[in-house]
């Protein structure tokens, strides 16, 4: 039976390694986010003055009750990677000469190296 700790920590947001040095996020940048074992991205739409981010979901989740659109609050603590819009030309680069956006998103992460978030021990990329 699981203790009330870890019933807590499986239904808060997952928290960035204090060793990866912290993303730059302003109004417009593509957060990753992981809350439930589950990781997604959200948009910010606004950085408040207490420095929390008011986020749009942007994937529909699984084990979560969110759905693209919804808006979250996160911390900053919460920012696993970051990917500002301009990272879509590189995706779409990729894409174009891969014709797969499984592969091309594959390659993008894998050329965002240091950046990107560590994957979890037994973990599924869901892409479309």
């Amino acid at each position: 039976m699981a203790t009330a700790a870890e019933l807590l920590r499986a239904h808060t947001f997952e928290t960035r390694d204090k060793n990866v040095p912290r993303p730059c996020v302003q109004r417009g940048t593509l957060v990753k986010v992981g809350i439930r074992g589950e990781r997604f991205w959200c948009r910010v739409g606004r950085v408040r003055e207490d420095g929390s981010l008011l986020a749009t979901v942007d994937n529909d989740l699984t084990r979560s009750p969110w759905r693209r659109g919804d808006e979250i609050v996160l911390q900053r603590s919460h920012v696993l990677e970051a990917s500002e819009p301009w990272d879509v030309l590189t995706f779409s680069g990729l894409l174009a000469a891969l014709g797969s956006a499984s592969e091309a998103a594959m390659v993008w992460r894998d050329l965002r190296g240091l950046e990107a978030a560590k994957p979890r021990p037994r973990s599924w990329f869901v892409l479309p």
